[in-house]
Formats: C-alpha cells, sequence, structure tokens
C-alpha cells in the first residue's frame, strides 16, 4: 500500500516529464505560422529568412534617403532598373530610352488603350504632327495705283479662313495650306472728283411685242460712289517658331511664330455710279476679277489645354485685275495692314 502510494504520483510526473521533452524536439520556429509545418515547409522557411535577411542587410547598409524639397520627391533615384524608369516601355513591350518612341513628336507616347493608332497626337504626317487653324481678321485697306485707284479712299477689309499646318519633326516649322474668303469696301471721290465713263444704258423695250434690244454704253461725266470687292483666297506659305513650338499639348507658355505666304484670289466686284447727267441718277457696274497677294504675319500663341488661341498682327501686299470703269484703268494695287485671331487644334 506503501510502495503504490508513491509509484502512482512518480508514473504521473514522467508521463508528464516525456511529453514537454517530445514537444520541445519537434516545436516549429516561433516565426512559423501554422505550428504544424506543411511538407517541404523547411525548404520555404530557409528562403524567406535569406530574403527578410538581405533586405534588412541592404536597408541597414543605404538608410533612408533624405529630401528637402517637393522637387527632390518628384525626381525618380538615378538607380532605378530600365524597366522602373519607363513603366510605360515595359507595358507596352518597348525597351527604348524613356521618353522616346519610333514615330511620335519627342515626349510622346502611344495610349495602351488604343492599339490601331498613335493614341495621344491626333494625325501624323510623314515628319510631324498636323494640325488645323481657324482664324479671322479685319484692317485697312490701302489702294494706290493708276487710273480707278487714284479716285477710291482708304477702305476696310475683313475675312477668315482655314488652314492647315504640316509640322517638321520638332514642331518649330510647318508649311501651311490656307483657303479663305474676304471683303473689301472703299468708298471713293464721288461728286468732289467725277470722271468721263462709258455706263451701261437700259435695253429699249418694244411697247407692242414686249421685246427688249440691247443699247450701247454711253459715254458721260460721272462720279464713282463705292467699290465693293469679294473674294475667294487660296495661299501657300511657310511659318516659323521663333520662341517655343506650334504643337498643340507640347507649348509652354506664350509662344511667338512669324510666316509668310503668297497665293491668288477669284471673285466679284462692282461700283456705285452716278451719272451727272441725270437726276437722282444710279448705275452699277459689276465683273468678276482676279489678283494674287504675298503677305508676312507674326503672332503670339497662348496654350488653353487642348487647344492654342493665336493673335497677332499681318500685313499683305495684293494686285487685282479689275475692268469696273472703261476707259479708266481699273487694276487695283492693294496694301493690307490687319490684325488677326484664331484658334489651332
Amino acid at each position: 500500500m506503501r510502495f503504490t502510494r508513491f509509484l502512482l504520483p512518480g508514473s504521473v510526473l514522467a508521463a508528464f516529464a516525456v511529453a514537454a521533452a517530445a514537444q520541445e524536439r519537434l516545436s516549429p520556429p516561433a516565426d512559423v505560422i501554422p505550428s504544424v509545418l506543411p511538407r517541404h515547409a523547411e525548404e520555404a522557411t530557409t528562403a524567406i529568412r535569406n530574403r527578410l535577411a538581405t533586405e534588412r542587410a541592404a536597408s541597414s547598409a543605404s538608410g533612408p534617403v533624405r529630401v528637402a524639397s517637393l522637387e527632390q520627391m518628384a525626381t525618380p533615384p538615378s538607380s532605378a532598373s530600365p524597366e522602373t524608369a519607363n513603366p510605360l516601355g515595359t507595358l507596352m513591350e518597348y525597351s527604348a530610352p524613356p521618353g522616346t518612341w519610333p514615330g511620335l513628336p519627342p515626349g510622346s507616347y502611344p495610349s495602351p488603350y488604343y492599339v490601331d493608332g498613335p493614341g495621344c497626337c491626333g494625325p501624323l504626317g510623314r515628319d510631324g504632327r498636323i494640325s488645323y487653324e481657324f482664324y479671322t481678321y479685319t484692317g485697312v485697306n490701302l489702294p494706290f495705283g493708276e487710273g480707278l485707284p487714284e479716285y477710291m479712299n482708304a477702305g476696310w477689309t475683313v475675312g477668315g479662313g482655314v488652314r492647315t499646318l504640316l509640322f517638321n519633326p520638332t514642331h518649330t516649322a510647318a508649311w501651311t495650306i490656307d483657303l479663305g474668303v474676304s471683303y473689301t469696301h472703299n468708298w471713293a471721290a464721288g461728286t468732289d472728283d467725277p470722271v468721263n465713263l462709258f455706263l451701261r444704258s437700259p435695253p429699249l423695250i418694244n411697247p407692242f411685242t414686249g421685246a427688249a434690244t440691247p443699247q450701247p454704253d454711253r459715254f458721260t461725266f460721272t462720279a464713282i460712289r463705292e467699290v465693293h470687292r469679294t473674294s475667294f483666297n487660296y495661299n501657300l506659305g511657310r511659318d516659323v517658331w521663333l520662341w517655343g513650338r506650334g504643337d498643340t499639348g507640347g507649348m509652354q507658355g506664350t509662344n511667338w511664330r512669324v510666316g509668310a505666304w503668297v497665293g491668288g484670289r477669284y471673285g466679284t466686284s462692282h461700283v456705285d455710279q452716278i451719272p451727272l447727267d441725270e437726276i437722282d441718277g444710279y448705275s452699277r457696274r459689276q465683273n468678276v476679277f482676279l489678283g494674287v497677294a504675298v503677305g508676312v504675319h507674326s503672332t503670339w500663341d497662348i496654350p488653353m489645354g487642348g487647344w492654342i488661341l493665336f493673335g497677332g498682327v499681318r500685313s499683305e501686299y495684293a494686285h487685282d485685275w479689275t475692268n469696273l470703269t472703261p476707259p479708266l484703268e481699273g487694276n487695283i494695287h492693294n496694301v493690307n495692314l490687319q490684325i488677326t485671331l484664331g484658334i489651332r487644334y
């Protein structure tokens, strides 16, 4: 009885000691969860420990990067790999230096969502962008020359049109194709300085048959009151940006360009006349006219986001061939001084 009293507690203590020893021998590392390791967990645990140790060592060696300004925070680290420095290139499987892309202007890149075209810069020509302008202008018309211009006063011109710009690769110069319309009005000397002109005579109407018989022009003392010209204009030119560049989205601040053009015009003109041999008389003579023009302009470009506002001054010389006032010479030399305003896409 006495032996059994000591044997039972000893057996219980021995069982607990054996279980504790076995648990200590089979326990997994303290930083591994779950405590019951799956198959091949020893290799994975070792790899994780090695990676963490390497990262801690690298972090301790380099230390945190101190920055003193927002510019430093925005500047990518110089040690970045090409994949990190050009994430778009990685996405598009393109390994060229960051900021470049074949066939696109410097600094542009294609959209990763639009794979059928450039995706960022609108239509492209062989070299650079193709842009479009809508513009208007107005200013003084100064006619001169022999014949009809001697009786004309300074007038006023209004006009407008559309222009296509074919840029070079750097977008600092462009060839231009220009189509537009214009209207010019000039007051003339009137009754202060009349001149002998041929005026159209109304046809003679037969009162019985109603037939009209044309009558020859009559030569009479006439006052020239007004001259009107409306024309369709077509020009080819060249623009050069002296400050900045001209492509939409690539401009910074206000830019300055100059340009020149040469072209022609085709239109209709008429002259209002007062025959002095009639009381309250009026005569109108109309004819088509042809012309050529050369001009220069200087404009300032202001970026407005997806479009550009521009304005400036322009000067033009034009020569118009008319036959409005026979026998008076009808050709007109013109100097136009104008202001212009427009938008570019």
